[in-house]
Order: C-alpha cells, then sequence, then structure tokens
C-alpha cells in the first residue's frame, strides 16, 4: 500500500509547515482531520479541498460538508487516491470561510507502507520558521 507524504504551508507565511504522512487509501476527511489537529485549530468550520495544477488554480472541490446548491464529492466518501493523478500533486485547502484560512498541500512523496505497526495519517514535521529546518 502507498503512503503519500504531503507539505502543507499556510498560505500567509510560506515559511511554516507541516509534513504529513497518510494511506492512499484515506479519505480527505482525515487528512483535513490530521490538518487541524497538525495546526491545532478546532474543526468547528466548514473545509474544502481543491485539487489543483502548478499554478494552484482551483479545480475539483471536496468538500468537508454537503452543500445542496452543488454537486461537490463529500470528505468522507472520497479516497486520496481517487484524485490524486500526479506525483507532485497540488491541492488548494480552504478552513473556516468566514476567517479564510488558506494552506497550499503539495505531495512531495510516495512511499511504500513497510511500516505495519504505523498509525496513519500522523504529522512527522513541524517548522514554525526557516530556522528550524
Amino acid at each position: 500500500m502507498a503512503v503519500y507524504k504531503f507539505r502543507v504551508t499556510f498560505e500567509e507565511y510560506d515559511d511554516v509547515h507541516r509534513d504529513i504522512e497518510i494511506r492512499s487509501t484515506q479519505t480527505f476527511e482525515d487528512l483535513n482531520n490530521c490538518i487541524q489537529e497538525a495546526v491545532k485549530f478546532d474543526n468547528k468550520h466548514d473545509a474544502s479541498f481543491y485539487m489543483s495544477d502548478d499554478n494552484w488554480m482551483k479545480g475539483q472541490e471536496i468538500t468537508l460538508n454537503k452543500n445542496p446548491n452543488k454537486d461537490v464529492p463529500l470528505m468522507k466518501k472520497s479516497r486520496l487516491c481517487d484524485f490524486i493523478i500526479d506525483p507532485h500533486q497540488k491541492i488548494y485547502y480552504v478552513y473556516d470561510f468566514e476567517n479564510n484560512w488558506t494552506f497550499f498541500i503539495e505531495l512531495i512523496k510516495i512511499v511504500v507502507d513497510d511500516d505495519k505497526q504505523a498509525v496513519y495519517p500522523r504529522c512527522i514535521r513541524a517548522t514554525l520558521d526557516r530556522k528550524s529546518t
């Protein structure tokens, strides 16, 4: 089974990031929850992922909660492997649309899961500034 390693970066603070590992068969909801925990957010607001191109242009939306006006896949029903088409896939993530917390997520590595004891998803690195890298 493949494990995706993502780098999650705040849009406004590119020197602050989290590296997250997650199985390819896990859902966007799993990724959402891991990001929430890694950045110490309360996970009380709506959120959406947008599959993106190399220029961070928003593409297919995957949302946390169903919008009756849109036919958009739900995070809890959407496996990562069904949407990842590029080994360097970029994903735009917005949390709390009122405050507009925006993150850039980039797939930086795909590895074979050879650690059967590992629990995924997991944050494996948290960087607060360039001095701590």
